[in-house]
């Protein structure tokens, strides 16, 4: 490479450089313990009814666990990923949203699965990451043993 083909520094056009840096301070969120992020809003029943789809498909096994482990407790998704069942495919018909507490909501839904109706229950609360699943439960009627009829007494 020619000599006028090479970059110069131009010393008297640059800033100059400081020899130390002065220290960095934390953003004023992270001092103190505060919350990371800003409160979460609150959700509508929209949003309750997708997520409650996105928790019944990883219900299901048509969703991999994994992809709802932020969404949930720990006891939910330990649930949620237990072995996989053959489950037909559950759909949400109504959902109904209610707020007992400040930060908590309760939702309940009917599901159907094989032309049958069944119920759902959950619970949400408030964390300052967002919302997240404490409570999962698909309520399904309790299986009746069969009764053999009896015999009368000779």
């Amino acid at each position: 490479m020619s000599e006028e083909h090479r970059l110069r520094t131009l010393i008297h056009c640059e800033a100059p450089r400081r020899a130390e840096r002065p220290p960095t301070v934390p953003p004023r969120e992270h001092r103190g313990g505060g919350p990371r992020w800003p409160v979460p809003r609150q959700l509508e029943a929209g949003e309750v009814s997708h997520v409650l789809n996105t928790l019944l498909e990883a219900y299901d096994g048509r969703r991999p666990a994994a992809q709802v482990r932020a969404l949930v407790a720990p006891e939910v998704y330990a649930s949620l990923s237990g072995p996989r069942l053959a489950r037909p495919r559950h759909r949400t018909h109504r959902v109904h949203t209610c707020t007992p507490a400040p930060g908590v909501i309760e939702a309940c839904a009917r599901v159907e699965a094989d032309g049958r109706s069944f119920a759902l229950a959950a619970r949400f609360t408030r964390t300052p990451d967002g919302w997240r699943c404490e409570r999962f439960t698909v309520l399904k009627p309790q299986q009746r043993p069969i009764q053999t009829p009896r015999r009368a007494a000779a």
